[in-house]
């Protein structure tokens, strides 16, 4: 459970002394964007999908909406700010939305860290974790357009705060798949929106790199009973 709140603190400080870390497109960003986008699917698909299969077979099949719902939701936030907002709106709009939508985001992310490690030891919180600061770092929108650094360190607090709450408030076994499979959906819409580069700006070798050494690892995991 400790693992829990040192992950959820760390999360917190990689968040608010890497904003705009790759604020510049290079390549650089891009050979990290792909690295990400392979850990993130290796992820998803070995780890996400079969904890929401293991609790559709013990509760309901239904929970795999948790994960539609969480790439929907996101999905139709940007396309209502793109739709109905232009210029200097679309920015302040944008920026706006994102802010309120990725603090609620890392809140149950640290939530979940913590349940994690109560529920199926550090492991399962770790290999959270490690996508999502991952994700962290190479977020291109940073969610903190301000020079109060009072206000950036509350932004930032989010994932410790969720963890802080996880100590008093108990949702069980389905409210916790449900909140996995939410932020496992807005993930899975991250890599396919903004981690998996599109056309020619893609670094396949080091997506495969990415994807190949998160793979290694999670099966060296299984063979030790994880």
């Amino acid at each position: 459970m400790v693992v829990g709140y040192i992950l959820a603190l760390i999360l917190s400080i990689v968040d608010f002394f890497t904003e705009g870390l790759f604020s510049k497109v290079s390549q650089n960003k891009m050979k990290f964007i792909s690295v990400s986008a392979g850990v993130s699917v290796s992820y998803i698909f070995l780890i996400l999908l079969p904890e929401i299969y293991s609790g559709s077979m013990e509760i309901s099949k239904l929970l795999f909406l948790a994960i539609l719902f969480g790439f929907g939701v996101f999905h139709l936030i940007e396309k209502y700010i793109r739709q109905n907002f232009t210029g200097p709106a679309l920015r302040k709009e944008h920026r706006l939305v994102h802010s309120l939508t990725s603090f609620v985001y890392f809140f149950v992310v640290g939530f979940l860290l913590v349940k994690l490690t109560e529920q199926n030891g550090d492991l399962g919180a770790v290999l959270l974790f490690i996508p999502i600061a991952l994700h962290i770092i190479i977020d291109s929108l940073p969610r903190r357009h301000t020079k109060n650094h009072y206000l950036r360190a509350l932004s930032a607090s989010s994932p410790f705060l969720g963890a802080i709450l996880a100590s008093f408030i108990d949702v069980g076994k389905t409210g916790e798949v449900i909140l996995l499979g939410i932020v496992g959906g807005a993930l899975l819409y991250t890599v396919v929106r903004e981690s998996l580069p599109r056309e020619r700006e893609g670094r396949p070798m080091y997506f495969i790199t990415g994807l190949l050494v998160f793979t290694i690892l999670i099966l060296l995991l299984w063979n030790t009973g994880f």
